[in-house]
């Protein structure tokens, strides 16, 4: 009987990438944020630290468990207390946490980011479990305030009790819509709300085309350059041009661009990735530049685009992407009028330092007081 052995890699030229990407494709919860040409992107262009987990048999991979080490946000002591309008005990115990926090060098480990992970085992799945999170307790180091296991396929909820027992506390505030690609159009469109069937057709009295943008250098950069102006208008997080132009030379039967015009000029863009282990086509970015590029709907055009690509090249599933979970979001509202089925994104975390820990989950509770 052969033994198996672990190994923590701190970078994913570490390992082979064909035996890498083998062990992706034959587990069921492997996907396209798993594959060794994502994590080799995030790698090379994201500030990240990988900590990626393998276990091998006879000197074969049989698992992988990708992970980074990123900075955090925590919530200071001055921006609670603006935001509660009093001093919570914790932090007059702690005389500053802000400042405790600013002298710790904190940090998080978590499971793949952008885009989702979790452990992915093709045989000895209890001892190489065992294995992997045995190890990862040992390298996490002092400086790591939490472990986050993020994961898209549902199928994780195999391993709820098991996270549970290693000391890991579920987290459902996030989710995605999903739509059957199974199902023929005139059936998916007639489920989504009169509302979106109206914005659909008022769409298309208008001149109005969608195309896909060849993955050349210019059309990067310009989807990249819609991308910020986007972002910046709903004050999220950006990603650089580099991770853009590394994914799509890396992976470039994965990456799809749409590009919606009206009346011969530009109204928006969408990214979409192409999950093939999970049969899933995935909305990620959004690139809308203008605002009065919304009178055109460009979001109904490219999500009817897309679901009709999905659907005549054999994808079993559309995601619209991550949203919170809350009924009074935007886009939350916006993405559920697509009439997709609401599908958590599960997570789990575990404190590492329990001192510290306890803190932030102190503050985190403030802060989700008035933040939600």
């Amino acid at each position: 009987m052969s033994t198996l052995d672990v190994h923590v890699y701190s970078s994913i030229d570490a390992v082979t990438e064909g035996q890498w990407n083998n062990v992706v494709t034959q587990s069921d919860q492997g996907s396209v944020f798993h594959r060794y040409e994502w994590l080799q992107a995030v790698e090379d262009t994201l500030p990240y630290t990988p900590r990626h987990v393998v276990v091998t048999k006879s000197g074969n991979p049989i698992a992988v468990f990708p992970n980074f080490v990123t900075d955090i946000d925590l919530p200071t002591g001055a921006a609670l207390v603006d935001n509660l309008g009093f001093v919570p005990n914790f932090l007059s115990e702690a005389a500053s946490t802000s400042r405790l926090f600013e002298e710790q060098p904190l940090k998080r480990l978590i499971s793949a980011t952008p885009g989702y992970g979790g452990p992915v085992v093709t045989s000895d799945e209890t001892e190489s479990l065992d294995l992997m999170f045995d190890t990862l307790e040992r390298v996490n180091g002092r400086n790591i305030l939490f472990h986050t296991i993020k994961a898209k396929d549902p199928s994780y909820m195999r391993y709820g009790k098991y996270l549970a027992k290693h000391g890991y506390e579920p987290k459902l505030t996030d989710c995605r819509f999903e739509l059957h690609l199974t199902e023929e159009w005139e059936d998916i469109e007639r489920r989504m709300d009169k509302e979106r069937r109206k914005s659909l057709r008022k769409a298309h009295e208008n001149d109005v085309s969608v195309h896909e943008a060849e993955l050349t250098a210019e059309e990067i950069t310009a989807t990249h350059e819609a991308y910020i102006e986007n972002m910046e208008r709903v004050r999220g997080h950006t990603y650089p041009l580099s991770f853009f132009e590394t994914v799509a030379s890396a992976l470039p039967e994965r990456m799809k661009i749409f590009v919606a015009e009206a009346n011969g000029e530009e109204i928006g863009r969408y990214v979409h990735f192409l999950d093939d282990e999970q049969e899933t086509m995935i909305y990620y970015f959004s690139a809308i530049g203008d605002v009065s590029n919304f009178d055109y709907y460009p979001a109904e055009l490219l999500h009817e685009h897309a679901i009709k690509w999905g659907k005549e090249n054999g994808y079993r599933y559309y995601d619209f992407g991550s949203t919170g979970s809350t009924y009074t979001d935007g886009i939350f509202k916006a993405k559920e009028k697509y009439g997709g089925r609401p599908v958590p994104t599960l997570q789990w975390d575990k404190g590492q330092s329990p001192g510290l820990w306890h803190l932030y989950k102190l503050a985190r509770t403030a802060y989700r007081k008035t933040a939600y």
